[in-house]
């Protein structure tokens, strides 16, 4: 009985790490405008997201899978930046300017 708990608890362990293991995300983050629309494409990969930065100016997206991004802010009067392509890295946040 000793013996099986022992073996139990070792693939337990060994199944939650290799879950970890097999995540490959990387996070993004940034500082606009309070009201700024922040959002973000993947084309390659189908994945979209989309933000309104808060009244700190910061904003993050994390977990995002790994891919080259377009990223476009939209400021609140209806003007926009130049977009921006960001590659994420395993487990590195990048910075957008």
């Amino acid at each position: 009985m000793k013996k099986f708990a022992i073996v139990l608890a070792a693939a337990t362990a060994f199944a939650a790490f290799g879950a970890n293991a097999q995540q490959a995300t990387g996070n993004m983050m940034g500082e606009a405008v309070a009201g700024d629309t922040i959002s973000i494409h993947a084309p390659d990969i189908g994945v979209k997201r989309e933000i309104t930065v808060e009244k700190d100016g910061k904003w993050q997206l994390r977990r995002l899978p790994l891919a080259v991004y377009v990223v476009n802010v939209k400021h609140a009067d209806g003007t926009a930046e130049q977009p921006q392509q960001v590659a994420l890295q395993v487990g590195a946040t990048a910075r957008i300017k």
